[in-house]
């Protein structure tokens, strides 16, 4: 199994913009649709795009998060003076069903990813968030 995270667009409304997260880090991995919004997976692609500026630099996303509904996190950091950077990911898989049991799946792994391949990835990002849904997929390889 490959270390990856993967995004791409799966459906939306008027307000709700719903997207499938894939992930592993070889040994642990996840799946699940998250709600979101265009501008938001436009903005996190942003922060990417150039993320670091510095090795002092961090940043965090979450979608929308209730105790029902599964989610999707990232935040990252510098580990070192190069600029490698550590990607700390939750995926959660929550459903809840009406007389069946409910579906709650959460995974938590780490992603040590070289700068130009999250600046890659914010700009996939960005295209998400502008082009017809899953027209696009951005993909994150772990290369260190």
């Amino acid at each position: 199994m490959e270390s990856h995270l993967a995004i791409s667009s799966i459906w939306e409304d008027e307000c709700l913009f719903e997207i499938r997260i894939n992930g592993s880090n070889s040994v642990f991995a996840g799946r699940a649709d998250c709600y979101t919004n265009r501008n938001e997976i436009e903005e996190l692609g942003k922060v990417l795009e150039v993320f670091p500026k510095s090795v002092s630099d961090s940043f965090e996303f979450t979608t929308r998060s209730k105790a029902d509904i599964s989610y999707f996190s990232v935040s990252g950091f510098c580990t070192d003076n190069s600029g490698h950077t550590l990607l700390a990911i939750t995926i959660a898989h929550i459903e809840s069903f009406t007389n069946v049991r409910n579906e709650n799946y959460k995974v938590n792994f780490d992603l040590k990813v070289e700068p130009q391949a999250i600046n890659s990835f914010g700009k996939q990002l960005q295209r998400i968030a502008k082009e017809p849904l899953g027209k696009t997929e951005a993909v994150l390889k772990n290369a260190i």
